[in-house]
């Protein structure tokens, strides 16, 4: 009976530790995307940028298309500073939405995200007009920022 109740024991441990550690994963899900026009795109390099390296659209369709293809990446929290450590080591790109063509600096952004050079996106928005704790994709995904890169004809 004593090993019966052990296993029992070590089956419940192992449960709640696999619970516990599922719990700061997630997905990205954004239902208010229709309500977005615009994307402000900013690439910064060392921690500048220039006109040169900014680009908007203004495609209702491609802003949809955007944000249907972050939808589903897997998400963990993650450290504001490391986050921001690692945006200072490489090149980042800063994909800001807007819900009207006129974009109106100062002004809070509905919705952003981040991508990295090695492919990690970093998410700073639950959804439009709702900020979040800092979440990163679990894997990288260099594939798709690529794709993305290429339907936005961003060359820089």
């Amino acid at each position: 009976m004593k090993n019966k109740y052990t296993f029992i024991g070590f089956l419940t441990i192992l449960s709640i530790l696999l619970c516990a550690c599922s719990g700061n994963k997630e997905e990205i899900k954004i239902d208010k995307k229709n309500s977005l026009s615009t994307i402000f795109i900013q690439k910064v390099v060392d921690n500048s940028s220039s006109e040169e390296m900014t680009k908007i659209v203004k495609d209702k369709k491609m802003v949809k298309k955007i944000l249907s293809m972050v939808e589903g990446l897997k998400v963990k929290k993650s450290d504001s500073q490391y986050i921001f450590d690692e945006m200072k080591t490489q090149n980042t790109y800063s994909f800001n939405f807007f819900e009207s063509e006129k974009i109106q600096s100062g002004k809070k952004v509905p919705y952003a995200f981040y991508v990295l050079n090695d492919g990690t996106f970093v998410f700073t928005h639950n959804d439009v007009g709702s900020i979040k704790k800092t979440r990163i994709t679990i894997d990288k995904h260099k594939d798709l920022f690529s794709k993305m890169k290429q339907l936005l004809e961003i060359n820089f």
